[in-house]
């Protein structure tokens, strides 16, 4: 999948700014500690900063960069922090997202289906799901029913459903790979 170039400064400023306010907010506890009935208070800040980066007017594309902003949490989830200081000395030259996931806080799951849900991006939610290995994919979809399954409201039935649409919908040409344990 191709980012283009990663000249977001201005971008990742903003989107940063977002994840400290929800830092603050959450504090004392860590961001990666978050369950799905802290977001109504700790959320705002991240989708706002999203909106405000979306809808600038100097951006010709704003869904290109929703989705570079979303690939680049995704990828935050899924590689937290490198664990000794030698990983940090060869991922800096061989991850595309060092820089740019270091200015994110470790988070959960609950921020990135809960950041999907706010900002509605069930389409995008299954063409990033789309572009993951089969094994990675298989695990993100069971992580997203355990998470909609906890304290299920009218919003993540109405999200699941429109994931639902998004995934049955013809004109996507979907890998029959990806699908084989969703339910039919």
């Amino acid at each position: 999948m191709d980012l283009g170039p990663l000249n977001i400064c201005e971008e990742m400023t903003i989107l940063h700014g977002g994840f400290l306010l929800a830092e603050q907010l959450f504090h004392p506890k860590a961001l990666a500690e978050l369950t799905k009935s802290d977001w109504e208070r700790v959320g705002r800040p991240i989708v706002e900063a999203l909106r405000e980066i979306s809808s600038a007017a100097a951006h010709s594309q704003p869904f290109a960069w929703k989705k570079k902003a979303l690939i680049i949490i995704w990828a935050k989830v899924l590689q937290p922090h490198p664990v000794t200081p030698s990983d940090t000395e060869t991922r800096w030259q061989e991850d595309l997202f060092f820089s740019v996931g270091n200015m994110i806080p470790t988070i959960n799951h609950t921020i990135l289906f809960e950041l999907l849900k706010s900002l509605e991006a069930s389409g995008l939610f299954i063409q990033l799901l789309m572009a993951l290995p089969t094994t990675i994919c298989h695990a993100e979809l069971e992580r997203f029913l355990e998470h909609v399954t906890v304290d299920t409201s009218a919003e993540d039935v109405a999200f699941f459903l429109d994931v639902w649409w998004e995934r049955t919908t013809p004109r996507r040409c979907l890998q029959p790979c990806i699908w084989t344990n969703w339910p039919r």
